[in-house]
């Protein structure tokens, strides 16, 4: 279906005449076979116009949500927007998360959290259908949701969406009232703002809502714990169950803390601090951080040990830092978080004095014994070590003063929300010689990490050429921009030349169909 009226809020383009190709060229040449192409540019004939940047196209699982919520009586918006926080609308095949949830809507069975046999007992649907069925797994949620408001509500549903934040609270399953108002928080943030993915070829949204949640009795819940000692200054202190951890007096006790072990908790953030909680877990991490804004909160003190390795040797003499997300779904390592764990892990170096190395900064999967995958081939290694130890690093934007440089075929966009920065620039996919140039000082010659950002769609191009420019010639990449959108994807290591130069371009001249996208490049130093 087509953008409509109530979307194009959410959609602001702007066309601008930028510089042209030819100064590009003369500071760095075009691929060869770009050079072989007769064909000139084509002039913009849609300067002063709106262009129409996606067709987003509603399927299966958008249908799924529409029946759910029209046949429970459970608002579109919190359906879609609980499913992203739990899951960014992903099923992952029918496997249980950490805290024994299913399914995009986190269906689970654990102490504090029952709702998969409650969906079942209310559609009188098999447990087993729940967890892997997409469609009986989104209904159960929508079941018991509006059980819960029926209940909340004396057995009516509530007319306003700001009221629907209790019920959202209490689907949760948190164990603490301060984590269902932090899962509640998120949920609404994400309606507030609004959300896009694009789910095996399907575009999935959510439109920005204006909504004033009713947080009820949970305006009073403090936004941290009376007399929070948390060891990270930028930390929020929740402690985990007093039996889910060793107590001990590291490092004064002689056991020395020589690792950061990386974990990717199999839920999410506020799910695991309420897991983390819970007696049965017999778990615990010293640190969970939030994928959206990078957010930290302890709940074991580092002097303390934490069983989060799966190795009671690791245990004693490392900290454990839990990030949320799925490890077969890296969308959900952000650079918010990114950047947020190499500032927490840069500090434990220092604090303790452990090499600021992958001997010392580990994953799960490294632990000797480990049974865990995690943080899995998702995880960016190289870019979080560039962060920890902060090598030398540059980013050129698109709207990067005097760094880039494109013909008027190219139009400014700020409609996709996974753009770095304000907004970026789209062109259509057309066999001629017109590049989109960024130039970067390169102060050493040298080996060199480079990374792209670009916000993803359905309707991007499948095979977007970048071209590098290195000291034994031109180098493309293709790259997919349907997918790994609003992160740094790492094209490859290369070798770059010392100089002020256009060095990389971003080019229309595909085999593949849909808009091709130049937003920010990154150069990291090796």
């Amino acid at each position: 279906m087509r953008l409509n009226r109530w979307i194009l809020g959410w959609l602001v383009m702007v066309c601008g005449v930028c510089m042209t190709l030819s100064q590009s060229w003369a500071a760095s040449p075009p691929t060869k076979h770009e050079w072989a192409s007769s064909v000139q540019p084509v002039k913009s004939s849609v300067l002063k116009q709106t262009l129409s940047e996606k067709t987003l196209r509603a399927g299966r699982l958008t249908g799924y949500f529409q029946q759910a919520a029209k046949e429970f009586g459970v608002p579109v918006q919190v359906l879609k927007a609980v499913g992203y926080a739990e899951s960014r609308w992903m099923d992952h095949g029918g496997k249980p998360s950490q805290l024994n949830g299913y399914g995009i809507m986190h269906l689970a069975d654990n102490p504090t959290n029952h709702s998969l046999k409650e969906a079942a007992r209310l559609l009188r649907v098999p447990v087993k259908t729940l967890k892997t069925d997409v469609q009986q797994n989104i209904r159960g949620a929508a079941a018991v949701m509006a059980q819960e408001a029926r209940r909340q509500h004396a057995g009516r549903l509530p007319s306003k969406l700001g009221d629907w934040y209790t019920v959202v609270a209490a689907y949760s399953g948190a164990g603490s009232d301060l984590t269902a108002k932090w899962y509640a928080d998120e949920v609404f943030r994400i309606i507030q703002h609004g959300a896009y993915r694009s789910v095996r070829g399907e575009d999935v949204w959510l439109s920005p809502t204006p909504v004033t949640p009713n947080l009820s009795r949970y305006a009073e819940v403090k936004g941290v714990l009376p007399f929070a000692t948390p060891d990270y200054p930028g930390a929020s202190w929740v402690p985990a169950n007093s039996g889910n951890y060793t107590t001990a007096n590291r490092e004064a006790d002689g056991n020395t803390i020589n690792y950061v072990i990386i974990h990717t908790t199999e839920g999410s953030y506020a799910g695991t601090i309420s897991w983390f909680q819970n007696p049965s877990a017999n778990v615990s991490a010293h640190y969970v951080i939030r994928s959206s804004d990078g957010a930290i909160t302890q709940m074991v003190q580092n002097q303390d040990i934490a069983w989060h390795a799966g190795n009671w040797d690791y245990n004693v003499h490392s900290i454990g830092i839990e990030h949320e997300g799925y490890v077969n779904d890296p969308s959900w390592y952000t650079d918010t978080m990114y950047r947020a764990s190499a500032n927490l892990t840069r500090w434990i170096c220092d604090m303790y004095g452990i090499p600021k190395d992958r001997e010392h900064i580990i994953g799960h999967s490294e632990v000797p014994g480990a049974t865990h995958t995690d943080p899995g081939p998702g995880w960016d290694w190289n870019y979080y070590m560039s962060l920890v130890t902060q090598a030398p690093t540059i980013i050129v934007d698109n709207a990067t003063a005097g760094r880039f440089s494109t013909s008027a075929n190219w139009q400014v966009s700020s409609w996709n929300t996974q753009k770095y920065g304000s907004d970026y620039h789209v062109a259509s996919p057309s066999p001629v010689s017109d590049v989109a140039w960024y130039r970067l000082n390169i102060a050493a010659a040298g080996n060199y990490d480079i990374y792209a950002w670009w916000p993803a769609n359905s309707g991007y191009n499948s095979a977007t050429p970048f071209v590098i420019k290195t000291t034994t010639g031109n180098k493309t990449v293709y790259t997919d921009q349907r997918v790994n959108g609003g992160k740094w994807v790492l094209l490859g290591t290369y070798s770059l030349g010392a100089g002020d130069n256009w060095i990389i371009g971003v080019s229309r001249w595909t085999s593949g169909s849909g808009y091709v996208i130049a937003d920010a490049v990154k150069v990291v130093k090796r």
